[in-house]
Formats: structure tokens, sequence, C-alpha cells
């Protein structure tokens, strides 16, 4: 069974802000992602964390990005990598791969990653998702996977139509696989916990989402919100439950055709500050 959600029903709010806060209490989130012509989805990501209330946001991408990068948001950490990666200290979440193609690049940077020890959060999405299936993830590190149909498939060595014909069972196999909290997207997206497979899912979102870009935005979302403190399964869902409202708003005001990804950000921050 699942429990149905949106926006509305949804009682989970982000952590208040104490009158004398400072950036690092609302967390330092890295994005690594866009290959070298790919730049864009990370850029999404990376902006979607800042606008949505990470303390601090870094970018280790490909050095062709970093550019386009610090002229849309110079708040970001921009940093262009070949094959040196180190991150941080303090790092909380780390959020791999929006814009990540299958080359040499992107498996190096994938691989240095998976590795790394002290991340509290691993979020792996898009192009991280075609580079985990041969590993063994650590069950006390809590990683959240969040695939497309078409990915969902590749990871469990399936069709995309079966996945689609069980989505709630094809989100507990890869959760139980993975040892990981799942997000499987699309129409009535799937939220499955990690601990218990609980499922929940987002009774919003339709047709005006699908265009590239968005998935990214969602990615960028979910980062921010566990950088602020809250659960893992709390922030999964305000993140779904957000981003689908504003696919709403948009085809309230325009229509279904046309919704450029980055647009959503914004409807985004103001919602979620409501």
């Amino acid at each position: 069974m699942s429990k149905d959600f949106n926006f509305d029903s949804i009682q989970r709010k982000i952590p208040k802000r104490s009158l004398d806060s400072h950036k690092g209490d609302f967390g330092r989130v890295m994005i690594i992602g866009g290959s070298e012509g790919m730049g864009g989805a990370a850029i999404l990501s990376s902006e979607a964390s800042l606008f949505c209330g990470s303390g601090l946001v870094h970018l280790n991408t490909h050095p062709s990005n970093v550019e386009a990068s610090l002229i849309r948001n110079p708040e970001i950490m921009a940093l262009g990598i070949n094959k040196s990666l180190s991150i941080p200290d303090g790092i909380n979440i780390l959020l791999c791969g929006p814009g990540l193609k299958n080359d040499e690049w992107s498996n190096n940077i994938f691989n240095k990653i998976f590795k790394t020890k002290n991340i509290e959060t691993l979020i792996l999405d898009a192009g991280a998702l075609q580079f985990i299936i041969e590993k063994n993830f650590d069950e006390d590190k809590n990683f959240i996977l969040t695939p497309h149909p078409g990915e969902a498939a590749k990871l469990l060595g399936i069709s995309s139509n079966e996945v689609q014909e069980d989505r709630i069972n094809a989100a507990k196999q890869i959760s139980k696989r993975f040892s990981a909290y799942v997000i499987l997207k699309g129409k009535n997206t799937i939220i499955c916990s990690k601990n218990n497979q609980d499922i929940f899912m987002c009774s919003e979102g339709g047709p005006e989402l699908s265009s590239g870009g968005t998935g990214d935005v969602l990615a960028g979302v979910i980062s921010a919100l566990i950088a602020q403190k809250m659960n893992i399964i709390d922030a999964c869902m305000l993140s779904v439950a957000v981003h689908a409202r504003a696919g709403e708003i948009f085809k309230n005001k325009i229509g279904e055709i046309g919704l450029n990804a980055s647009s959503l950000i914004l409807t985004i921050r103001d919602l979620i500050n409501k």
C-alpha cells in the first residue's frame, strides 16, 4: 500500500531559522556533474540548491562549464576539474550525476566520489546511475537514487514497460538492491524509504514537466532541503510535491507546452517560503 500526498496535504516544513543564523547552519552542498557539453544540467541543480536555501553550494564540473556557472550564479563556488577531485571538509550533502556522460571523465569522477567516506548523504541522479549497477553499497551511508523509468529499467535489468506496469514494486526492488532511498520519477512519482520500505505516491505532476532539466532541478531541491536538516523522507516528499505544484502553476498560467526547467526554480522558492 502507498500513501498519497501532494503539496497541500504535506505537513513537513523546513526548520525555522533563528535570528542569529549564519550560512554554516544551512548546510554545505557539493554538486558534481556536467561533462563537456553537458554543463547545463549541473548548473540547474546547483542553482536550485542555492535558491532553495542551501547555506553554501559548491559545483565541481568540467572546466568548460565554469564560466557559464559563474556568469549565471556567482554565489556558487564553481571549480573546473580534470582528474583531480577533492571534497572540502564540512560537505554534508553530495549530489552526483546531472550532466554526466558515459565517458572516462565521468567514470573517474564517479569512482572517486563513491569511495568517499565522510559524506552524510549522497544523492545519485541521472548520469551517475549508469555507474552503480556493479557497485557494493555501504548500508551505513544514506544513498538517494532518483531514476526515471528508463534508468530504473536498466538498474533492474528489465524493460521500461515492466517498470511502468508495477512502479511500486520497481521502486521497492531498487531500494532493496542498492540499500537506498528511491524516488522513481514520472506520473505519480513514487518515494520508497530505505529502512522499512514505506511507499509514498505524489498525486500531482503532469506532462508539463516532460522537458529536459526538470529532474536536475528536483535533485537540487532535495539537496537543499536535506542540507537544512529535514530528514530524508520529509525532504524527498516536500521536494517532489513542491516541484509538481510548480509545474501545475506553470500549466495554469501558460499551458502544458514549453516549460523550461529553470523557470521552475523561482516558483519553487516562492512556494517553500510560504
